[in-house]
């Protein structure tokens, strides 16, 4: 339906669909993207403005930020993969292994113990590995949460960004949380640091019970 109080030279809203569906075909665009902007680009602009130069203007502009946006959630995505990926993972269970066998040694010290000294420095020790090995669950389990959760948002987020056809919809798409899992990850990497110094100092403790 033409809007006949519109000044002349404005666009009609099927012109400006047409115009927005021409912008799309040449840009390789999204069709009905360009379509429900141009639509909603109509209803939200003033008749003096509805020209055909700014709908294309404003049609290339919201793709590029779109575009953007899409790709700032997927970087999200990719730092917390970076930060939680396998080697994050390999790195904790090898902790892991390094207090389970520092307890596994402190047990067989104790078996073998001489002195009152020597056992105090087993039970220490075994204690300092034990502490270290439980915190290898929930260090895991936290680092997983992190991983799984910012991995679940920022893809979502990134979708809506790359789907949306207006800009209220590109907003809604932008109000995520970029933060989402790093509470987890930076309580998993302060649980792997005291896991690493239970081992260092497991291991300091029974080289001195040995040898001392």
């Amino acid at each position: 339906m033409k809007d006949s109080a519109s000044p002349a030279g404005a666009l009609t809203v099927e012109t400006a669909v047409g115009l927005a569906e021409n912008w799309a075909r040449a840009h390789h665009a999204d069709a009905e993207r360009s379509r429900k902007f141009a639509i909603q680009w109509h209803r939200d602009t003033s008749p003096d403005n509805r020209q055909g130069d700014v709908l294309l203007r404003d049609l290339a502009f919201f793709f590029q930020a779109a575009t953007q946006d899409a790709a700032y959630w997927r970087s999200v995505g990719d730092f917390t993969e970076e930060a939680t990926g396998p080697w994050g993972i390999q790195a904790l269970k090898a902790l892991a292994g390094l207090n389970f066998i520092g307890l596994a040694a402190s047990i067989i010290l104790f078996a073998a113990r001489d002195s009152s000294a020597f056992t105090a420095g087993a039970i220490s020790a075994c204690a300092l590995f034990l502490a270290g090995l439980l915190l290898a669950y929930p260090a895991l389990r936290l680092t997983g949460i992190s991983r799984s959760t910012a991995n679940a948002a920022s893809a979502l987020q990134s979708r809506e960004a790359g789907a949306a056809s207006t800009w209220e919809q590109l907003r809604s798409a932008n109000d995520g949380n970029p933060n989402i899992g790093r509470r987890e990850r930076k309580i998993a990497l302060r649980l792997a640091a005291i896991m690493a110094a239970t081992a260092t100092a497991g291991c300091a403790l029974l080289i001195a019970t040995v040898w001392v």
